[in-house]
């Protein structure tokens, strides 16, 4: 008994490599959109505080930059109008901590624990770099905490901690 049935048309060569090569495509362009989107996307505020007698605001966002992630140092009155002052590249440097005047005058951001950069409050300038802490022999062994302003702003007082254990002590250091 013979058995008749109906063949379907042979296909095309290549048509299922074609096929295959699209949804590659198509998979690579959606993922690589999603790649790049969050990346874009990806930039959010670490730190931030105000003085406690004036109007400001400073803060600290991290974002991608290159092919790394950058922290950027800002400053205005609010949110909407402040400006970057100044750019960090980790891991190289973070900033840590964010310490005002009361009066607003003067800002300092904690690089590294042990690093103060100084921008006038208003204007938005740079005014210096103090290192709070002496270098030791073992690199960061030691860090910096609970930056105080005086009230003239002409220096800080801080908490110089060993990394790692308790035994904080106090420091002072001239910032004019």
């Amino acid at each position: 008994m013979s058995v008749e049935r109906a063949v379907p048309a042979a296909r095309r060569p290549g048509a299922a490599l074609r096929g295959a090569v699209i949804v590659l495509v198509a998979a690579a362009a959606a993922a690589s959109g999603y790649a790049v989107g969050r990346r874009v996307g990806a930039a959010h505020v670490v730190l931030t505080a105000a003085p406690a007698q004036a109007r400001g605001l400073g803060f600290v966002r991290e974002e991608p930059c290159a092919d790394k992630t950058c922290q950027t140092l800002w400053l205005g009155a609010s949110a909407d109008s402040a400006v970057e002052v100044g750019t960090l590249t980790l891991p190289a440097e973070r900033c840590e901590e964010i310490a005002w005047a009361k009066d607003g005058l003067r800002v300092g951001f904690l690089i590294n624990g042990y690093r103060l950069r100084i921008f006038d409050g208003y204007t938005k300038k740079p005014i210096r770099e103090v290192e709070l802490l002496e270098p030791d022999a073992v690199k960061g062994s030691r860090f910096v905490r609970g930056i105080t302003f005086s009230d003239n702003g002409a220096a800080v007082t801080f908490d110089d901690c060993p990394r790692g254990q308790s035994g904080c002590r106090s420091g002072l250091s001239a910032v004019r």
